[in-house]
């Protein structure tokens, strides 16, 4: 059972898994058996991430934020691999980013716990994970995600925090076919089709409303049934956005063709979700929120996933101070958190340490 109190830990070395956060641009389509569904664009940032340390334990016993639901992902992963009863662990979630609010903290969590099993109580065994050494930095390959988003189930809809997990960038996946009991089986996974390493000096600030919550679990399966298929013509202006004008931008570095394209990707991938995104208590903020940022000079703007977390690209870590700056002069950072980030390039890592 998760416990808040110190507790003694097992002895041997622990591991110590960090990942970035995942910001979804929004999807291609959905809804027609004969398109592929689900696929799209997304991109990790190395800020809010989680940071979790695991140990070995004869039990399954943890601390921190989201620890339980952490703990049901280690359970997953006993279950999965078929491991001994007293294979378990001790979890501390030294930090997450906040569940449901559009960062992809439940697949970087999942993922992180699954890369601590399998290290803990499969490392260099059959058909294992690899042996870290210690204090030397391990980086995952995208067969790597793919065999931990399996022992956890993740990775039905979108696979952008999949592939981001694995060595990070800006992702974009091409989508899986469906079928009415589609139940999104692995052998359906959708393929990433690219990745592209953002430059260095440019920056995301993620802001998040407060006390404020996107949709998930039963409610998001719901709400994804009572969705019309995305038109065609919206899927193929969308493909066009992202073919011809994004991704050159973001291979060649372009800021402003880049920040552009962000802002008319994200407005256009929102057109099909927008009779059940309006039904949500944060969606007028949010839209008032991308409505600033434009008055404030942002042009790449652009909110993730259900929301609320919003995405504002700035060409350096001057431009994203000021960001923040004008926020604080405005009196918003009561309604809003906002954290610096860089695009991150390296995905999760692992380290054992004492």
């Amino acid at each position: 059972m998760p416990s808040d109190s110190p507790r003694p830990r097992a002895a041997g070395r622990l591991v110590e898994v960090k990942t970035p956060a995942r910001l979804h641009l929004g999807m291609l389509s959905f809804g027609t058996p004969s398109v592929r569904s689900f696929g799209g664009v997304g991109v990790m940032v190395d800020r809010p991430g989680v940071h979790l340390r695991m140990g070995k334990a004869a039990d399954f016993r943890g601390r921190g934020q989201l620890v339980e639901r952490a703990l049901r992902f280690a359970h997953a992963c006993s279950r999965s691999w078929d491991l001994p009863a007293d294979a378990g662990c001790e979890i501390e979630v030294v930090a997450v980013p906040r569940a449901h609010v559009g960062l992809g903290s439940g697949t970087q969590l999942a993922l992180a716990v699954a890369a601590g099993m399998r290290h803990l109580h499969l490392a260099g065994g059959e058909g294992g994970g690899p042996r870290a050494d210690e204090g030397e930095p391990w980086h995952f390959e995208t067969r790597d995600a793919v065999a931990l988003a399996r022992a956890v189930g993740r990775g039905k809809r979108s696979n952008v925090g999949l592939y981001g997990f694995a060595r990070g960038g800006l992702i974009v996946e091409a989508g899986r076919f469906t079928s009415p009991d589609d139940r999104g089986t692995d052998q359906a996974r959708s393929p990433m089709v690219a990745r592209v390493r953002l430059p260095s000096a440019w920056r995301c600030v993620v802001i998040v409303e407060r006390n404020a919550e996107g949709l998930s679990g039963e409610a998001e399966r719901q709400a994804f049934r009572r969705l019309a298929p995305v038109p065609r013509e919206i899927s193929a202006e969308l493909s066009r956005l992202l073919l011809l004008e994004l991704l050159p931008a973001a291979v060649e570095g372009r800021f402003d063709a880049f920040s552009e394209a962000v802002h008319a990707y994200g407005q256009l991938a929102g057109e099909p979700f927008a009779a059940e995104s309006a039904q949500q208590p944060h969606a007028e903020a949010t839209a008032q929120l991308i409505e600033l940022l434009g008055e404030l000079g942002v042009v790449g703007r652009a909110q993730s996933s259900w929301g609320p977390a919003v995405m504002a690209v700035c060409d350096s870590l001057a431009s994203a101070g000021t960001v923040v700056e004008q926020f604080e002069a405005l009196g918003l950072t009561g309604q809003f958190e906002l954290s610096i980030a860089k695009f991150d390039s390296d995905g999760a890592v692992m380290r054992v340490v004492e």
